[in-house]
């Protein structure tokens, strides 16, 4: 076991060794400050003045450091993130295997199933790492333009109702949906990192990887009843699992649901990609 986490130690290391690796945190530092600054200009103030007046009856508590960092991670986490995901997930095997380092990386005597899943679990602590990095920052974007405490209002067009929490729940509540977006972004971890276990260029594997998320999302949203009988079966539908967590009275039962289906998509990637591994001929 104490080797196995030695691996993974190297695997981590090499992975953010890499210049690439940062460009999502730079991008999303970028985002960040630009939201705030569209935040803060006086007609964008007086239109959320209007906004949380109605919805919340309340400007001046609700209109937080929380309440901007929770709409900054709502409005750019899921599309941006796909990207980034999609990045580091499709290039960190196939990357070897287009830089000749593969059949090096073999001489070992480890097992191709442990190989990929030492990468495949650094894939996923790169994910986790990203969007906490994303969570403080969005929080610290926030606490510099409206300071410290506040309340938190929770708004997107795919949740019912406004949902209002006090500083101290509210600060719980949003790093708890933030560590959600780990376990929702499974399947595309399993997307991209699948395909990278095919003969196929890095850029390759991520461009597919958010074709298909972005297609997903675009047919999910298709407001026809004709859709609505198919739209369980679509990837981002159940994406939207994370916002479960900032309900008043969390629906567990149905969180875990949604995530059983997610980690279960996720893994099929892993396992298809392993598959395909195994019957590759690295030497050629």
């Amino acid at each position: 076991m104490s080797l196995f986490f030695r691996q993974l130690g190297w695997e981590l290391f090499r992975l953010f060794a890499r210049r690439r690796t940062y460009i999502g945190f730079g991008l999303f530092l970028a985002v960040e400050i630009l939201f705030y600054f569209l935040w803060t200009r006086e007609r964008s103030e007086a239109r959320m003045q209007e906004f949380i007046g109605r919805v919340a009856g309340g400007f001046d508590e609700y209109f937080s450091a929380l309440t901007l960092a929770f709409l900054i991670v709502a409005f750019t986490m899921l599309l941006l993130g796909v990207v980034f995901v999609s990045l580091i997930a499709g290039d960190i095997l196939a990357k070897e295997t287009e830089d000749g380092n593969l059949r090096l990386i073999l001489i070992r005597p480890i097992s191709r199933f442990r190989l990929l899943l030492l990468k495949f679990i650094s894939c996923q602590v790169y994910t986790t790492v990203l969007f906490l990095f994303v969570g403080v920052s969005a929080l610290a974007v926030g606490v510099l333009g409206q300071g410290w405490g506040g309340g938190m209002l929770v708004w997107t067009p795919d949740l019912p109702r406004v949902v209002l929490f006090d500083w101290g729940e509210g600060m719980s509540r949003y790093f708890l949906a933030i560590l959600g977006f780990s376990v929702i972004y499974l399947p595309v971890t399993g997307i991209a990192f699948m395909l990278g276990c095919f003969r196929i260029k890095p850029a390759a594997a991520t461009i597919v990887t958010v074709a298909i998320c972005v297609a997903d999302r675009v047919l999910s949203s298709i407001p026809l009843p004709a859709f609505d009988p198919y739209r369980e079966f679509f990837i981002t539908s159940r994406m939207d699992a994370w916002l479960l967590l900032l309900y008043q009275d969390v629906p567990w039962a149905q969180f875990w649901e949604e995530s059983a289906w997610l980690l279960g998509i996720g893994l099929t990637g892993f396992l298809i990609g392993w598959l395909v591994f195994e019957r590759r001929d690295i030497k050629s």
